[in-house]
């Protein structure tokens, strides 16, 4: 694997998420997971996850996390081939593999609750450079709002199960907080991390040393974000994204959200951005990505009603929320027609010919506090380069 001599003096790298993947996993909802308090919410969220699965596969294989409890439905539906409500038109290309385990109440955000994976960098007496390795930063329900028994162990249960190495890390914090470039820059909220729901006592310094140690960075660009104003704290991953080293996505709030604390952070993160330079000293470019107006997605009432009071809720309609699969990209699709038009046609001059796009319908998902790419966590090719 080539690494960029801007990064840090670490052990491990974290390959952008443009690198070639292995695989990508997801998962389903399990049964007696709490935030899914309704049959139908259940069933919406596992339509549209096993949509997502299907799309990935055209690009990449799938492993999807699945409780013992829903074993039989899953191999039912995955062997036969069935459609569900909402599934891509594509045919899979690569194999969904069903990965079982004991818990019956999985969450289905593997961007924050999976290993996040990196590889070494150093030949050891040991070890072999290129390995792959998964780190736990020791999931705890984002900030011990929604922690269950079976999600804050799964990074032990799925290392243990792939037979890759584990690094636990001496912080807390969730891979939709990580945004990372691939030459030694990582993007991240203050709010998400620098948080005592997840690190108390722990100081910036503290914190950079381990996401320097274990991501392979030599630079942190941080971002205020917001407390409490959605259940992650603000993930980076539904506000700014790099595209490739030097050029960020920013999702800007339209609609009912332009009117909350959301707009705020959206002026914030673009000031500082327009202002900063990543690990090379190359400034940083900034494109807009609308969000979808609200308004438009025909949402009830009472929903309405928490998107504009900022409690501690919030739906992630953000595209760019967005997966990388090899050769690919998938992009949520929410059902305000102009926004997701505009969306795929920003993308598409962004990343250009040399990925093919494919639009994902998701209405259950964003209710439940995620998106396409909180639904997954991509696995890298060890040895690459």
């Amino acid at each position: 694997m080539a690494f960029h001599r801007a990064a840090a003096a670490s052990s491990f790298l974290r390959p952008a998420e443009w690198t070639r993947h292995s695989h990508c996993i997801l998962a389903w909802p399990g049964l007696n997971n709490p935030t899914f308090q309704t049959p139908a919410s259940l069933t919406a969220a596992t339509n549209e996850v096993s949509a997502l699965a299907r799309a990935i596969a055209a690009f990449e294989p799938v492993t999807l996390v699945v409780g013992q409890e829903r074993l039989d439905e899953a191999r039912e539906l995955f062997s036969t081939g069935l459609a569900t409500s909402g599934s891509s038109a594509a045919t899979e290309k690569y194999k969904i593999r069903i990965h079982p385990v004991r818990e019956d109440d999985m969450n289905l955000w593997m961007r924050d609750i999976a290993p996040t994976f990196t590889v070494l960098r150093q030949f050891s007496a040991r070890e072999e450079e290129g390995k792959l390795v998964g780190v736990d930063f020791n999931f705890n329900g984002w900030g011990n709002r929604h922690a269950t028994a079976g999600t804050v162990t799964l990074a032990k249960t799925l290392l243990n199960d792939m037979k890759i190495a584990r690094e636990n890390a001496s912080i807390v914090t969730e891979g939709g907080a990580l945004e990372i470039d691939g030459q030694g820059t990582l993007l991240a909220t203050e709010s998400s991390i620098i948080n005592e729901n997840r690190n108390p006592g722990k100081d910036k310094k503290e914190i950079e040393q381990d996401l320097k140690r274990y991501l392979g960075v030599s630079k942190v660009l941080w971002v205020p974000g917001v407390k409490s104003a959605d259940s992650t704290d603000c993930h980076i991953d539904a506000l700014a994204r790099f595209a490739r080293p030097g050029l960020i996505l920013l999702s800007r709030p339209t609609g009912p959200r332009a009117k909350t604390v959301w707009m705020k952070v959206y002026e914030e993160t673009r000031e500082i951005l327009l202002k900063e330079s990543d690990a090379t000293g190359q400034s940083l470019q900034v494109i807009d990505i609308p969000e979808p107006d609200m308004d438009c997605l025909g949402l009830d009432k009472e929903t309405m009603d928490e998107v504009v009071s900022g409690g501690e809720w919030s739906p992630v309609m953000s595209y760019v929320n967005y997966y990388l699969p090899n050769d690919g990209l998938i992009v949520p699709k929410f059902g305000d027609e102009q926004a997701d038009a505009n969306a795929f046609e920003i993308l598409k001059a962004v990343f250009g010919e040399k990925r093919e796009m494919r639009q994902v319908y998701i209405n259950e998902l964003p209710l439940q506090g995620g998106g396409v790419h909180c639904a997954t966590q991509q696995v890298p090719l060890a040895h690459e380069g």
